[in-house]
């Protein structure tokens, strides 16, 4: 459970109707991806593989093309258990060799190869944050910024009041009683009031729920997503147009991927490109 601090309607969530989608100005997509494969032992320290992507795509006259991308290959390990010396003889890279950074009494192989899945992870977001970072520095930009995820994994993306991000998880819950259930009860093109989470992991940012798609006869969760914007009086305005603007983005469908009714077609663009890329191992 989170705390918010409620923005509009003088601090009683309510629930609008956002209008009708309108044309978009998101241009620019922002996602990352990571892959782990446990490749190995050195005695009974695993050795976890890792592949690591973020690109930002950009639409232009409704195709897409790539801004910017970063892809890296790891190895994640407990630098303390095993000394990266080892790996570096045999003609490792030093910056591939990423420290899992275990206590040495947790020495358990299973717990060493899940602190090493862990590790990889970090790094993925350490890049996305590389390539936001790259993304604003090349600003000022006339189109929008769509983050597949939290706005805050990069500072600079919160004072270019051209970027946003969407959070399709739900683990944290900002909102609570009434205010929670009128949200999880709400139909198809329909937010929250504007609140600010005070949470320091997520940033000084403000946020809404948004439901993509009529929900009836599914999960209470199914199409509802959590929108991040700066904080900042703009954002409060700007939220039902950006809310149509994403209620766009709807269509086409993410089909066939799973997570179709809250995944948009270009961020599940972001992933295609990504995965298209991935190394192919053959360690049989």
């Amino acid at each position: 459970m989170g705390e918010a601090e409620v923005i509009e309607d003088e601090s009683a969530v309510a629930i609008r109707n956002v209008g009708s989608a309108a044309d978009s100005r998101l241009e620019f997509f922002l996602d990352g991806i990571e892959y782990t494969r446990l490749v190995g032992y050195v005695g009974t320290v695993p050795l976890v593989h890792g592949y690591v992507a973020a690109v930002v795509r950009r639409r232009t006259d409704r195709s897409f093309s790539t801004w910017s991308a970063i892809e890296e290959e790891v190895l994640a390990f407990p630098h303390n258990l095993l000394p990266p010396d080892r790996l570096l003889e045999i003609g490792l890279p030093e910056r591939g060799l990423v420290d899992s950074e275990v206590e040495s009494s947790d020495a358990h192989p299973i717990r060493l190869a899940e602190a090493g899945r862990t590790a990889v992870k970090r790094h993925r977001s350490r890049i996305e944050r590389k390539l936001a970072r790259r993304w604003s520095d090349a600003g000022p930009h006339d189109g929008w910024l769509l983050v597949d995820g939290r706005l805050a994994i990069e500072p600079q993306l919160l004072e270019s009041g051209r970027a946003i991000g969407l959070v399709k998880s739900h683990r944290t819950q900002f909102l609570g009683g009434e205010a929670m259930a009128a949200v999880l009860g709400m139909g198809g093109g329909q937010r929250s009031s504007v609140f600010r989470p005070l949470r320091p992991e997520i940033g000084e940012v403000y946020s809404w729920y948004l439901r993509l798609r009529a929900a009836a006869g599914h999960d209470i969760y199914w199409a509802l997503a959590r929108i991040e914007g700066r904080a900042h009086p703009e954002t409060v305005a700007a939220a039902d147009e950006i809310s149509r603007w994403l209620l766009a983005e709807t269509a086409p469908l993410a089909l066939p991927d799973a997570r179709w009714h809250v995944l948009l077609y270009p961020i599940r663009d972001c992933e295609q490109f990504l995965r298209a890329r991935m190394p192919t191992l053959d360690l049989t």
